[in-house]
């Protein structure tokens, strides 16, 4: 039988796994101790890729009570001032994963987009609930926005990006900050993310086991961390899938063909194109979930992030 991924791809997925095996299963260890081990199984994925003019890292006050205090890390890819900014954030189901494990992810889209990378690290579940690092996120947007001037960006070009979990923040802040703020930033950039509970489409059936990255019970979890175990289906920021996305900016969705969440961002495009936003549906065969991060060797990861660098200078003012 064929592989349905790509060479790239497969090795990607198999690394992964070899190198977790190395370890004792997650779900026997406790959450301190798995999140260690994870941060020790992406290590390697940072490692290489384009050197930063600049990077520095931030403390803002988000005035949220017991998460007040929020790092952010600068990325400045040349010394063009102003230059527009994306403000990132990470994977991992809300659980798991870092600035640093994504540090080489940012770099290249700094890089890639021309832009300064601004990665935010929010508070992780369950320890921090929805809508904590929700909040957080715009938090700091609006103090990119504000400190503009001051840290050499375009403040009427500030985006917001993410991947998986991160993709899921990055779309809620943009609701909340129209509806609460009546700002918006100028893009936004969705890598493969997740949109709502739902686990009952085609590609979850399809590319659910452990030839695959991210799987249903996985997803499962995930969700019972982030929200916990009474919360509903239908909060729109917490599964904006269900929100009225009407005035919302133009979008670019990264899509992986062979991943679990593969049809919730089909089903936003089609919501976010009938809400009137501009959309751009960015599909990768033969990709699996999380694959940008294998960058420093697939050539798959690396037309990816080409294609999605090339639509954030699309933006660009003539």
């Amino acid at each position: 039988m064929a592989d349905d991924l790509l060479p790239d791809i497969r090795r990607f997925q198999t690394t992964l796994a070899e190198r977790y095996a190395a370890y004792p299963p997650l779900d026997s260890v406790g959450l301190t101790e798995a999140r260690r081990i994870a941060e020790a199984v992406r290590a390697p994925l940072t490692e290489g890729g384009p050197a930063m003019v600049q990077t520095e890292e931030h403390r803002i006050d988000t005035g949220l009570a017991g998460h007040g205090s929020l790092r952010l890390r600068l990325y400045r890819p040349d010394n063009n001032t102003p230059l527009p900014a994306l403000l990132y954030l990470h994977g991992g189901g809300w659980v798991f994963f870092s600035l640093d494990t994504h540090d080489r992810l940012m770099r290249e889209l700094a890089q890639r987009a021309g832009r300064v990378v601004i990665g935010i690290d929010y508070a992780l579940s369950p320890e921090a609930r929805f809508p904590v690092a929700l909040e957080q996120t715009v938090a700091a947007w609006r103090w990119a926005q504000a400190q503009a001037a001051v840290l050499g960006l375009d403040a009427g070009r500030i985006a917001l990006g993410g991947d998986s979990a991160g993709a899921n923040l990055a779309l809620a802040a943009a609701l909340l900050l129209r509806d609460r703020h009546g700002a918006a930033p100028d893009a936004m950039l969705l890598n493969y993310g997740v949109y709502s509970d739902d686990d009952d489409s085609e590609s979850f059936s399809r590319f659910d086991g452990p030839g695959y990255t991210l799987g249903r019970d996985e997803m499962r979890f995930f969700w019972r961390q982030y929200l916990g175990e009474a919360a509903g289906r239908h909060e729109p920021l917490a599964m904006p899938l269900h929100a009225a996305l009407q005035g919302l900016p133009r979008a670019c969705l990264v899509v992986a063909e062979c991943d679990v969440l593969r049809d919730g961002s089909l089903a936003l495009a089609e919501r976010l194109g009938a809400a009137g936003v501009d959309v751009t549906l960015q599909r990768h065969p033969g990709a699996t979930h999380s694959f940008l991060e294998a960058v420093s060797w697939s050539p798959t990861a690396a037309n990816a992030l080409a294609q999605a660098g090339a639509w954030l200078r699309a933006g660009a003012p003539a």
